[in-house]
């Protein structure tokens, strides 16, 4: 009797065991099939396609017959044409190909024929004082006017408080510096020899070539070393200056460096008088009475803008993420004065025509 239970209890087990080991061995099965499938599927939709696809992107018109048939699933090609504006007729102008499975499972893919992204340029400042870019015209719209009684600073075409930012990107090269600083930005300086031109003088911005700090300096001899964070050479650098005119005097300049505060100056009351008055503004030098060049940036500029607002930090955050690619005159236009984007044209991209003049610095892709 016990060893007819015993054998019983040894059948039911095994029969367990075997039940056990054929739902796993089903399972395995089934995905392993399901990875077969899947990546058979992967193959047909992006091996397979681009290899359908790419015979078939020479062909400017006709039937697109790129469907293809495997054992375990198809390749559906379809197509869309445009115009051929050289050649006359029509020509694709993209591929749209979907692979799927013999259980359904699908991946498709899209090309698209199309002009290619134009190219990135830069402009690049050897350092010599031939090297510089004149940007005077804005001077009509970055005009100021100081209030006697309140000491209030307003614009003096559209008013509104002298508020402005300017963004830029620089890669210096400090071994081409010929002085100890290399100013690239020189806002409102004086450009004749009258006696008062430089009693009320904009500002200038700067590098130290001795130790790659940014500095400013503001009319009376106002300056200061922004020593927080050195500038590496031949590395691009995202710049952001701005002002508010609320309280002359109260420390209201502040500057960035890759969207991050460096520190606040004191611009005290100095402020954009009119061209008539011999003043201009300059890219890349340093311009002293007797238009005198000197204090040369070197090497590489990029994205310049200016507004008349103060940019927020969120702003000055999304100039330097979005990096110089950025288009700022479709996705910052308020308030913007000028932009100058230097892909091999001296064109101003804003809307008010504020066109740049280059001279000795050279256009450069990268």
């Amino acid at each position: 009797m016990f060893i007819a239970i015993f054998a019983l209890a040894t059948v039911v087990i095994v029969g367990i065991l075997v039940s056990y080991m054929s739902n796993w061995v089903n399972d395995m099965i089934s995905t392993q099939t399901q990875v077969f499938f899947s990546k058979q599927s992967y193959w047909n939709a992006y091996s397979g396609v681009e290899i359908a696809g790419s015979k078939k992107i020479a062909g400017l018109e006709g039937v697109l017959n790129a469907n293809v048939t495997f054992a375990t699933g198809t390749i559906t090609v379809s197509k869309t044409t445009t115009p051929d504006e050289y050649l006359g007729g029509n020509k694709i102008s993209s591929i749209t190909s979907v692979g799927s499975d013999v259980r359904g499972r699908s991946r498709s893919m899209k090309l698209t024929i199309g002009n290619p992204s134009p190219a990135e340029y830069g402009l690049f400042f050897d350092g010599s004082t031939g090297d510089f870019v004149e940007i005077g015209s804005i001077n009509e719209k970055m005009e100021m006017q100081v209030d006697d009684e309140t000491n209030a600073i307003t614009y003096v075409v559209g008013g509104g408080q002298a508020d402005f930012s300017i963004s830029l990107w620089l890669k210096p090269d400090y071994s081409a510096m010929n002085d100890d600083y290399g100013y690239f930005f020189a806002a409102n300086n004086c450009t004749d020899d009258a006696g008062d031109c430089n009693n009320e003088r904009g500002i200038l911005i700067g590098l130290r070539s001795d130790n790659n700090y940014l500095r400013i300096w503001h009319q009376g001899g106002l300056e200061k070393d922004f020593e927080t964070q050195a500038l590496s050479a031949d590395s691009w650098h995202h710049i952001v200056y701005t002002r508010s005119a609320a309280n002359p005097g109260a420390g209201v300049g502040t500057m960035y460096l890759n969207g991050v505060l460096l520190d606040t100056d004191s611009p005290d009351n100095s402020w954009f008088k009119s061209a008539a008055a011999g003043e201009s503004w300059f890219l890349g030098t340093n311009i002293d009475a007797g238009n005198t060049k000197s204090e040369n940036y070197a090497g590489c500029m990029d994205e310049v803008a200016i507004w008349r607002t103060v940019l927020d930090l969120s702003q000055i955050q999304t100039l330097y993420i979005q990096g110089k690619s950025f288009d700022i005159a479709t996705n910052m236009a308020t308030n913007l004065v000028a932009y100058w984007d230097f892909d091999n044209t001296s064109n101003d991209g804003s809307a008010n025509g504020f066109n740049s003049t280059v001279a000795g610095a050279i256009y450069t892709g990268y």
